[in-house]
């Protein structure tokens, strides 16, 4: 069974498949963006690269590939929320409108778009297209939404601004904290159960904690297992890791687990079936903001 308040090590899909039906409050994720390429340019650690180099393959797709996956994810999500939970669901510019029309066809609610607004965002390399300063977020719910903590007039904007150079880890698309905390608390209460599919650096993982959230995270990729994992021990004192890739490591702290008869995914194989890579392609999830933008190229976090 799927403990809570862990990391596990396995494809998105395959790990929502094992989440029992209508039990989960709030699905909170950012997936990839499948826009990385060799022919696109973005800055990491203040050098120009291509997005490929610089996010790495796992956000490298197949067109059929990528919407079968953000499918899969968007019918996977409506069965594990409760009636009235909420999926916020990260995409590309270019891809939003698409994706939230198949989940209106799935059964979802549209309520509205989140805007994540740069602040410092990256130069235009190229000068042949407008700088890449946002990136947009839908907001769905499984019918009328269960939890709407309307926190105040300011906070509810649904215009976030942020500077993409503030972060808590290496992650090359990290989003920003105070952003999830703020989806957390407006769309879940304490004690509600969070879950991210693509948990990346633990973003979401972090925001469900400190705000009395439990969370259920999956990640395949096995560094930003670790990175989760060591950032969650340096939050709460204790150790929500994997135990493939904390086997030896001391644990602190209650585990908490679904009761019901749901197993655990298989491990290294994707939605697809395929096997390996996992240090790539295979770890389907960008997490976090990202330095993903670029003057010519659709901008992704």
């Amino acid at each position: 069974m799927w403990e809570l308040d862990r990391v596990h090590r396995v494809d998105a899909i395959e790990g929502l498949k094992n989440v029992p039906d209508d039990s989960v409050d709030l699905l909170l994720t950012d997936p990839p963006y499948a826009i990385a390429s060799k022919d696109r340019t973005t800055i990491r650690r203040g050098k120009p690269m291509s997005t490929l180099r610089a996010w790495g393959g796992w956000d490298v797709f197949h067109p059929f590939d990528y919407d079968l996956l953000i499918l899969q994810l968007i019918t996977q999500a409506y069965r594990v929320l409760k009636p009235g939970g909420a999926l916020y669901l990260f995409t590309s510019r270019e891809n939003n409108g698409y994706f939230v029309r198949r989940a209106l066809g799935r059964g979802f609610v549209y309520r509205n778009h989140l805007v994540m607004i740069k602040t410092s965002p990256l130069p235009s390399l190229s000068r042949s297209n407008w700088r890449s300063a946002f990136e947009i977020c839908m907001y769905l719910t499984k019918g009328k939404p269960r939890v709407f903590n309307f926190l105040s007039q300011k906070e509810l904007v649904n215009a976030f601004s942020y500077p993409i150079r503030h972060r808590s880890t290496d992650h090359p698309t990290e989003k920003p904290l105070a952003l999830f905390e703020r989806i957390v608390r407006v769309s879940s209460n304490e004690g509600d159960l969070v879950v991210d599919p693509f948990m990346g650096s633990g973003t979401t993982a972090v925001a469900a904690k400190r705000h009395g959230r439990r969370f259920l995270g999956f990640e395949l990729n096995p560094e930003y297992v670790a990175m989760a994992t060591n950032r969650l021990r340096l939050e709460t004192g204790r150790s929500p890791c994997d135990r493939s890739i904390e086997s030896r490591a001391r644990r602190l702290g209650p585990r908490g687990a679904f009761r019901g008869t749901v197993g655990p995914g298989p491990r290294g194989r994707d939605h697809l079936g395929r096997i390996g890579d996992v240090s790539g392609r295979a770890g389907p999830r960008r997490p976090g903001p990202g330095d993903r933008a670029d003057a010519g190229a659709p901008a992704r976090p």
